[in-house]
C-alpha cells in the first residue's frame, strides 16, 4: 500500500525538530529567558521539551493533510512490549443490538431521539460486524493471578489454567485466560478529538495503566467522526460495557462486577467517559466503581478563557482541530447537496425494494434562537467579545452580532463530531450537564492545557451542581435532565491540576516526572473505588448481574449455583490460608508505619499507628513498585506526593471520603498541595451569559484561520468539488440504470407469468440487513457527514453498488437469500478478510 504522507512528513521533521530543542533548550537555561511558553518543566525536563515540540508539529502538520490520511496514520499497528499480555477480539453484533434500546432510552424515548440526533436506526449502521477491542495487561500481574488462581482451585481437577512460555515472544492471539476474570477492570476510550485515535497508538500509555493497577484494561476501538459522528461511538462505549457486565454466550470472560469496573479516557475518550455515564445512570443500569477522566473535553462550545489563553503551552494548534486539509470526507456537502444526496439515496433504496413510507416528521424541539449579543461583565484573563446561543435544531448556520453591529455567519460545520445545533448538548459537552448521581469521579487536569477550565469547572459542577445549574437548552435536549436534581444529590470527586503540563499529560508525556505521580494517582484512584483485595479470595461468579429490562434465563440460574457450588472448595482453601495471611498482614502493618512515619513526614505519627492493616496489604497498589519508598525522586521529608493513599483515608470506616471533593495541584516534582479556592478560580466565576455559547472571539479565530486554509488549498478544494460532483453523476445514471433493470423484470414477469424468486415489490424491511432499514423509515435524518447518508465517497458508492448487483440477471439474480448474503458479506469482515487486511496494512 502507498506510504502516507503525513508519515513520511513527521519522519523528515523530527530529526530537526530534536536538534532544535536541544539547542534552544540550553540556551534558554543559560540566558534564563522569559518566553511565555517556556516554563519550569521545560526547564527541567530536556524530554519533555523535546516531546512537546515534536508533538505540537506533528498536530501543526496534521492540520494540512486531510482526515483520511490523519486516521490511517494513527490507526498504524504497534507492536506490544514484550511483557504485555494482549488479547484481540471483537464485540459481537448482539452486544450493539442490546445497548440500542438503552441509548433510545437515555436520549428521550424514540420521537425524541428521531428529532435531536436525527433517527434511532442510522447510527446503529457499521461497516464492520461488531467492535474491535483487546485484553491488555501486565504478563507480570496475568502470572501472578495465575498462581493465585490454582491456588484458589487447588482442590479441583488440575490442569485448567494452560502454561504460558515465560520466555517467548508476544502472542496477540493468545485466547483469554480464565485468571485474568480475578483482576481489576478498566473500560478505556482512547482520546483523538473524536476523528482519530486508536488502541494502537495509546498502546504503551493504557499498558502502564494496567499494571500501575496491578489489572485489566478493555480498550475498544469507537467507530470515529465524521463517517460516524455523535452519538455512534458513545453507543460502541455502552455496548462494550454489557459485553462486561453481560457477555453473550461464547464469550471468554465471565461477567464483570460493575463495582470492579473503572471507565477511563483521555481527552474526547474523557468525554466519552462522562457520557457513558450520565447514559448507565439515565437508563438505570449497574454503575461502575468510578471513572477516571484524563484531559476530558468537556466543552465543544469553547466557551472558557483558557482555550484562548493556553495555546502557548499546550500542543494544539491554535485554530483547533476543526480545520483540515479538504477531502471527500471533510467538510461535508453543503446543506442543498445534503438534501439532494438524501433524497435520492432514499428514494433510491425505496424504489429497489418497492417499500413505501410516509415523509419524515417535521416536529421540532422549539429552542431558542434569538441572537444574544452581551458584553461580559466579569473580569477574564482575554476578552471574548458578544456571545450568541447554539442554533437550534435544524438550523445549522451560527449567527452573530458584534458590539459593534457587525454580523458574524458562519455556515459551515464546526467540528467533525457533530452538528452545531447539538454542541450544547449534554452527552456531546457534559460541562453543560447535571453530573450529579455518578459515582467517584478522578479528574486529571494539565495547568497548561487549553482545556484546563472546561475541566476544572465540570469537577466542581459535579462535586456541587446545587451551585452550578444546568445549561437553560439542556433539559429541551436532553429530557432526563428535566427534575434530575431532586432524584441524585452529588457526585464525589478528585481533582489534581499538574502545573507546567501540557494536554493528556500521563499520554502523551508518560516519561516525565509528573506523569509518574499522576500514574500513581490513577492508580491508587482505582485501588480505593473497587475495593478489591487481589490476595483475598474473589467473589466471581457466572451469574449476570441485576440488568434492567433482562431475564436471566433457568439455564443461567442453574449455571450460577453450579458456580456457587464449585467455589466452596475455594472457601475452604481461604481459610487454611488465612492464618499465614494474618501474620503477613501484621508484619506489613510495621513495615509500612516505618514508612509512613520516614517518607510521609506530612501524615501525624498518630494516625499513622491508628493505620489498618486490612487497607496496607502487600499487594497495594502498583505492589512493591508502588511502596512509598519507590518514588522516581528523593522524597522530601514534611511533602506529600500524588498518588498518597492517605487522601483516601478517614477515621470513620463508613465514609472514607471526607467531603464531597478533593481538590489539588501538583507541582512538577509530584509534590501536592492545596487548590486555590474557588472564589479565585476563573473557571468556577464565569457568567451564566458565557458559559455554552459561542464567543466572538472564537468565531472570529475559526473565521481568520479558516480564510487562511482556504487560500493555502483552493485548487484542493476545487478538485474535491469535482470529484465529487463526479461521483454524483455516476450514482444518478446508476439509478437510471437500476430503474430501467427494475421495469424489464417487472415486465417480463407480467409477460412469463409468476416467478419463483422474490421480485423488489415483495421484500419487507424484515427480509433486510439493518444497514438498508434506515433508508426506508421517513423520519430518519442522518448527519450530513455520515457515511450513511451520502453517495459522494468510495464507501458510500460500494453501499449502492450492492443494490445494483442484487438486480442484475444470471448468477446475480435477486432473491431473498442472495441479497442478504450480498449485504452481509459486505459489512461483515470475516476473521479470514481481517486477517488479510491486516497482513496487506502490515
Amino acid at each position: 500500500m502507498p506510504l502516507n504522507t503525513l508519515t513520511t512528513e513527521v519522519g523528515l521533521k523530527l530529526g530537526p525538530v530534536l536538534l532544535e530543542t536541544l539547542v534552544k533548550h540550553y540556551f534558554d537555561r543559560l540566558k534564563k529567558s522569559a518566553d511565555p511558553a517556556s516554563t519550569q518543566l521545560k526547564q527541567d525536563e530536556l524530554l519533555y521539551h523535546e516531546a512537546f515540540n515534536v508533538v505540537k508539529e506533528f498536530m501543526r502538520a496534521a492540520s494540512f493533510h486531510s482526515v483520511e490520511e490523519l486516521q490511517a496514520f494513527s490507526n498504524t499497528r504497534t507492536p506490544s512490549p514484550p511483557r504485555t499480555h494482549i488479547v484481540r477480539l471483537r464485540i459481537p453484533m448482539s452486544c450493539c443490538d442490546k445497548a440500542a434500546p438503552y441509548l433510545i432510552q437515555a436520549l428521550g424515548g424514540e420521537e425524541h431521539a428521531r428529532t435531536v440526533v436525527g433517527g434511532v436506526k442510522w447510527w446503529q449502521v457499521r461497516s464492520m460486524d461488531g467492535i474491535e477491542g483487546q485484553w491488555i495487561t501486565s504478563k507480570k500481574d496475568w502470572r501472578e493471578a495465575q498462581k493465585r488462581h490454582k491456588m484458589q482451585h487447588s482442590d479441583q481437577s488440575s490442569g485448567s489454567t494452560p502454561p504460558m512460555n515465560e520466555d517467548g515472544p508476544p502472542d496477540e492471539s493468545q485466547r483469554y485466560e480464565e485468571a485474568m476474570d480475578e483482576m481489576r477492570c478498566i473500560l478505556y476510550a482512547h482520546g483523538g478529538g473524536y476523528f482519530f485515535g486508536s488502541v494502537d497508538q495509546e498502546r504503551y500509555s493504557i499498558e502502564r495503566f494496567a499494571r500501575k493497577i496491578n489489572g485489566r484494561v478493555f480498550a475498544i476501538d469507537y467507530r470515529l467522526a465524521p463517517q460516524y459522528p455523535f452519538p455512534c461511538a458513545i453507543h460502541d462505549l455502552l455496548a462494550a460495557y454489557l459485553y462486561l457486565i453481560d457477555p453473550p454466550e461464547g464469550a471468554d470472560h465471565r461477567p464483570v462486577n460493575p463495582g470492579h469496573i473503572v471507565i477511563a479516557g483521555d481527552s474526547a475518550g474523557g468525554g466519552l467517559a462522562l457520557a457513558l455515564l450520565q447514559v448507565l445512570r439515565d437508563s438505570c443500569l449497574p454503575m461502575p466503581a468510578g471513572g477516571v477522566l484524563i484531559s476530558p473535553w468537556c466543552d465543544l462550545t469553547h466557551s472558557f478563557p483558557s482555550i484562548h489563553t493556553n495555546t502557548e503551552t499546550d500542543v494544539m494548534p491554535h485554530w483547533g482541530l476543526s480545520l483540515m486539509k479538504p477531502s471527500i470526507l471533510w467538510p461535508p456537502p453543503n446543506e442543498e447537496e445534503y438534501r439532494r444526496i438524501h433524497e435520492s439515496l432514499r428514494s433510491r433504496i425505496r424504489l429497489i425494494f418497492g417499500h413505501r413510507t410516509a415523509r419524515r416528521s417535521t416536529s421540532t424541539i422549539h429552542t431558542t434562537n434569538t441572537i444574544r449579543s452581551r458584553i461580559s461583565e466579569h473580569p477574564l484573563p482575554v476578552d471574548i467579545g458578544s456571545t450568541t446561543p447554539v442554533p437550534s435544531l435544524h438550523h445549522e448556520t451560527i449567527t452573530l452580532i458584534t458590539g459593534s453591529g457587525e454580523a458574524l455567519t458562519l455556515k459551515s460545520q464546526v467540528h467533525l463530531y457533530t452538528q452545531n445545533s447539538l454542541l450544547g448538548h449534554p452527552l456531546v459537552s457534559p460541562a453543560l450537564s447535571y453530573l450529579g448521581g455518578l459515582p467517584p469521579l478522578l479528574f486529571i487536569a494539565s495547568n497548561g492545557e487549553v482545556l484546563r477550565d472546561e475541566i476544572i469547572y465540570t469537577a466542581h459542577k459535579a462535586a456541587n451542581p446545587s451551585r452550578y445549574p444546568v445549561h437553560p437548552s439542556a433539559q429541551e435536549l436532553y429530557p432526563p435532565l428535566q427534575g434530575i436534581q431532586h432524584k441524585y444529590s452529588a457526585s464525589r470527586v478528585h481533582l489534581q491540576v499538574y502545573d507546567d503540563a501540557a494536554h493528556v499529560l500521563p499520554i502523551l508525556f508518560a516519561f516525565t516526572t509528573p506523569a509518574k505521580f499522576c500514574f500513581r494517582a490513577m492508580a491508587t484512584f482505582c485501588k480505593h473505588v473497587t475495593g478489591m483485595d487481589m490476595n483475598s479470595t474473589p467473589t466471581v461468579s457466572r451469574s449476570m448481574p441485576n440488568i434492567p429490562s433482562t431475564r436471566r434465563s433457568e439455564s443461567d440460574q442453574d449455571q450460577s449455583k453450579t458456580s456457587s457450588a464449585q467455589s466452596e472448595p475455594s472457601r475452604r482453601s481461604s481459610l487454611r490460608r488465612s492464618l499465614s495471611e494474618r501474620v503477613q498482614r501484621a508484619a506489613y502493618a510495621l513495615r509500612r508505619k516505618e514508612e509512613v512515619r520516614f517518607s510521609i513526614g506530612s501524615v501525624p505519627e498518630e494516625e499513622a499507628a491508628k493505620e489498618r492493616p486490612e487497607q496496607r496489604l502487600p499487594s497495594d497498589v502498583g505492589g512493591p513498585r508502588f511502596r512509598a519508598a519507590s518514588s522516581p525522586l528523593p522524597r522530601i521529608e514534611g511533602e506529600r506526593y500524588a498518588g498518597d493513599p492517605a487522601v483516601y483515608e478517614s477515621p470513620n470506616e463508613d465514609r472514607p471520603w471526607i467531603g464531597p471533593m478533593i481538590r489539588e495541584r501538583v507541582s512538577t516534582q509530584g509534590i501536592i498541595r492545596p487548590l486555590e479556592p474557588e472564589s479565585e478560580l476563573i473557571a468556577c466565576n464565569m457568567p451564566a451569559n458565557i458559559i455554552g455559547y459561542l464567543s466572538e472571539r472564537a468565531i472570529r479565530r475559526y473565521l481568520d484561520n479558516a480564510m487562511v486554509f482556504d487560500k493555502k488549498f483552493a485548487r484542493r478544494a476545487k478538485a474535491i468539488q469535482k470529484e465529487r460532483l463526479n461521483n454524483l453523476r455516476k450514482a444518478e445514471q446508476r439509478t437510471t440504470r437500476t430503474f430501467e433493470l427494475y421495469q424489464d423484470m417487472v415486465t417480463k414477469q407480467n409477460q412469463d407469468g409468476p416467478s419463483k424468486r422474490i421480485t423488489p415489490s415483495r421484500l419487507t424491511p424484515t427480509t433486510l440487513h439493518k444497514s438498508w432499514v434506515w433508508a426506508l423509515d421517513g423520519k430518519e435524518k442522518p448527519p450530513p457527514s455520515s457515511i450513511v447518508a451520502r453517495r459522494d465517497t468510495k464507501e458510500a458508492q460500494q453501499l449502492a453498488e450492492i443494490a445494483d448487483k442484487a438486480l442484475l440477471p444470471g448468477e446475480h439474480a435477486l432473491s431473498g437469500n442472495h441479497l442478504w448474503s450480498l449485504v452481509v458479506n459486505f459489512f461483515t469482515n470475516t476473521p479470514e478478510r481481517f486477517t488479510s487486511t491486516r497482513e496487506k496494512s502490515s
